[in-house]
């Protein structure tokens, strides 16, 4: 690529010298300020068995009779000690949250939980 133009030399001073263009917008010579945190990508959520499985939207109450289920509400996990004491934790939850449950019966099953995976789940029904 060949100029017409002499090519700047800084020894001498003489030809043209570089255009350099730097735009360094608004804010110059202030202080920069921290960026914001970034809000966290991991969330934690609650164990659900999804959408119309709350007791909320019950329509008979719970006998407190010593006979006879009326509604039943299913809790499983993992089949680890961790998440079985996260089980019993929620049932517990569960329970405090509503004292006037009787509980009429339990039962509990092992079997296969078919979400993303296929594991074995261990499955508890508590019946009031």
């Amino acid at each position: 690529m060949h100029s017409s133009q002499p090519r700047f030399s800084p020894e001498t001073g003489e030809g043209q010298s570089p255009m350099i263009r730097h735009n360094a917008g608004p804010g110059i010579g202030k202080p920069a300020e921290a960026p914001e945190p970034a809000a966290p990508k991991i969330r934690a959520f609650d164990q659900k068995l999804g959408a119309g499985h709350t007791d909320e939207q019950w329509k008979r109450t719970p006998a407190q009779t010593g006979q006879g289920a009326v509604h039943c509400r299913t809790f499983h996990c993992k089949l680890s000690e961790d998440a079985v004491a996260n089980m019993d934790r929620q049932i517990n939850e569960w329970l405090d949250a509503h004292p006037t449950y009787e509980v009429k019966l339990v039962t509990s099953t092992v079997g296969e939980w078919q979400g993303k995976l296929r594991e074995p789940q261990m499955i508890v029904q508590v019946w009031v």
